[in-house]
């Protein structure tokens, strides 16, 4: 028996394209009140966005440079300074957890809007992806500006946009498979603060990964955000880019939207009766 076109793969993922395109305009407004709603009420209103990264990089350069005294190899990291090195590992991961974290009950949190008013729940997930990775990434600017004060300035940099874009796509994958599942299994969420735990300290983020055994340093081939740290560190840092690799997590990030969009996709018509 053939599969209904509509709920085939690629018609469920090419439904979920069609349906952001057409709603772009809801998306932003979405993307808008989420970043909004982040500081509704504070004093310092949006300023929090710049104040929070400014002391993010203060603190862990105080910590890294001055009390703990940490180096790396330069030859091995680009930098001997443990405090660049740490944080250009932090920041891209920040932005990739605070996303899976906050779209996981964003279906959840919403519930109410979801069983009351009809439109394309898939934005949904998609704006806390967004609006995670335009707040962090103005905390990660202002990294970059002080890379460029230390002298770290390179055209290669111009490399951080595949990233970037395909740590998105890669993570609004995984973003549209938690929202949905977080639907069904609501201890998805107390899970996912472990799995981030645990993820956060198997990344070489706070180590260089020639610390590890060679056994452990093996199983960094199953650790997608390895891979996409190394590009980071290796774009800013040591001026250069795997281009296997980045065409790697490339294909990998498609292939991730690909099977969470589905997901998602496939699961959505049910929501309002378990919501």
């Amino acid at each position: 028996m053939s599969v209904p076109k509509e709920l085939s793969v690629i018609g469920l993922i090419m439904a979920s394209i069609a349906s952001i395109r057409s709603h772009r305009y809801l998306l932003k407004e979405f993307v808008i009140r989420d970043i909004k709603g982040r500081f509704i009420g504070s004093m310092g209103g949006n300023l929090w966005v710049i104040i929070n990264p400014l002391a993010t990089i203060i603190t862990y350069w105080f910590i890294f440079s001055i009390v703990l005294r940490v180096t790396v190899s330069q030859a091995e990291s680009g930098t001997d300074n443990f405090t660049i090195y740490f944080l250009t590992g932090f920041f891209p991961w920040f932005m990739f957890a605070e996303s899976l974290s906050r779209s996981a009950v964003s279906m959840v949190e919403n519930s109410q809007l979801i069983t009351k008013v009809v439109f394309p729940v898939e934005l949904l997930p998609a704006s806390v992806v967004f609006s995670s990775f335009i707040i962090n990434g103005i905390g990660m600017v202002c990294f970059l500006l002080s890379l460029i004060a230390f002298g770290y300035c390179h055209f290669i940099w111009i490399g951080m946009l595949y990233l970037i874009v395909a740590q998105i796509i890669f993570t609004w994958g995984i973003s549209n498979l938690l929202a949905a599942l977080c639907v069904f299994i609501r201890d998805i969420k107390e899970l996912l603060v472990i799995i981030l735990m645990v993820w956060f300290y198997f990344t070489p983020i706070v180590y260089p990964v020639s610390l590890l055994p060679k056994t452990f340093q093996k199983l960094m081939v199953i650790n997608p955000m390895w891979d996409f740290i190394n590009l980071y560190r290796q774009v800013l840092l040591q001026q250069q880019m795997d281009l296997p690799l980045a065409v790697g997590i490339g294909i990998m990030s498609l292939f991730t939207y690909a099977i969470g969009t589905w997901f998602f996709m496939r699961s959505k018509s049910a929501f309002g009766d378990v919501l």
